[in-house]
């Protein structure tokens, strides 16, 4: 008897600091890609943790996080052999031209203002996720 393998879901990571946002965006994921598990935190420090324990395929990251900002986040995760792989999506209301291209060069995949589109978003991460 052949048995079939089962694929673990996706892990698709938000770490932004107000809960408002991070609450909306979690519950818009959920609903788009359903098969998908969304884990959330509100700090660098405590996203980097998850983010070790979890092993997210994508990070929707807010640059500007009290503690740990967003640069340093994915810096500090880059250092992480386990990490290798994991698609950034930074997550901002600065897009000035020094911000995107600090962005480019820390390996962001994407960029999204703040307040998120949704449809963006989506539109963003479904390509990341099936890579």
């Amino acid at each position: 008897m052949a048995v079939a393998s089962v694929r673990a879901p996706h892990v698709i990571m938000v770490v932004e600091d107000d809960a408002d946002t991070r609450l909306a965006i979690g519950e818009y994921l959920k609903t788009v890609f359903p098969d998908a598990r969304i884990v959330m935190s509100e700090s660098g420090e405590a996203g980097l943790e998850l983010a070790r324990r979890t092993r997210p395929r994508v990070i929707v990251l807010d640059l500007r996080l009290r503690g740990i900002g967003g640069f340093e986040f994915a810096e500090r995760l880059k250092t992480d052999p386990g990490a290798a792989g994991v698609a950034i999506v930074a997550l901002t209301g600065d897009m000035s031209p020094d911000t995107l291209m600090k962005a480019e060069a820390a390996g962001f995949k994407a960029f999204l203002r703040k307040p998120a589109d949704m449809d963006r978003l989506e539109m963003v991460l479904r390509p990341l996720l099936q890579a």
